[in-house]
């Protein structure tokens, strides 16, 4: 387990990322899944009253949870809360997981940004949904840019790296998609201040640690988590 300090101090009792030694069994049923993620969390002082998880679907829907959702899982890839003790859960395998957190209305978001999401800026929808559903001032806002697959591994077809330069997104020097830069970028340009993200760069496919959807872990996950 990897835990995002940068951010926890601000006011969250917990952001962070459960890896390949926290042994999720990915060949469970989603309730023993939740099951083994709450043990993990517990292990280490972290008592989650509910743990929320949508049906990712790389759309650029973002969903405000409230203690009155129906529990069905509801398809998007950004839940949005400023309910205390609800764990937000997104699973991912090279995407990148973006936390976003108000620290004056703590306001907390979890967004699933892969190439689609990024190309679809699924983070400044999150950030307007913020804005318009509890009026935050982008100035109170910080980012975290948490590990997925890295510029040094994100070979593109020339075709798909042409159609995401067209459409703002990073390309490397080396024609490589940075989805770090990329998404750093549409928060800046929506408002967030450069010294208010905080940017990992730690590459899920270099990197053992973690399940890589590139390097060939098809079905497995990490789960990426925030908690008020």
């Amino acid at each position: 387990m990897l835990q995002f300090k940068q951010i926890e101090r601000l006011g969250l009792s917990f952001a962070g990322i459960l890896r390949k030694e926290d042994n999720i069994n990915q060949d469970s049923s989603e309730n023993v899944k939740l099951q083994q993620i709450e043990l993990s969390l517990n292990q280490i002082g972290v008592y989650p009253q509910s743990i929320y998880r949508v049906k990712q679907e790389h759309s650029d829907n973002i969903h405000l949870y409230k203690p009155y959702n129906n529990r069905e899982l509801t398809i998007a890839d950004g839940i949005i809360t400023q309910i205390r003790g609800v764990a937000l859960c997104i699973s991912i395998a090279d995407c990148v997981p973006v936390f976003l957190f108000d620290v004056n209305k703590k306001i907390l978001g979890l967004i699933h940004a892969g190439r689609e999401g990024t190309r679809k800026k699924i983070v400044q929808k999150a950030l307007k949904k913020i804005i318009c559903e509890f009026q935050s001032n982008t100035n109170d806002v910080v980012a975290l840019i948490g590990p997925s697959i890295g510029p040094c591994c994100y070979y593109l077809p020339d075709d798909l790296l042409s159609l995401c330069f067209n459409e703002g997104l990073v390309i490397t020097e080396n024609k490589t998609l940075d989805l770090w830069k990329s998404n750093e970028k549409q928060l800046i340009e929506h408002g967030i201040k450069e010294k208010n993200i905080f940017n990992i760069c730690e590459c899920t496919c270099c990197n053992d640690k973690y399940y890589s959807y590139r390097r060939g872990d098809k079905r497995l996950r990490n789960y990426a988590i925030g908690m008020i």
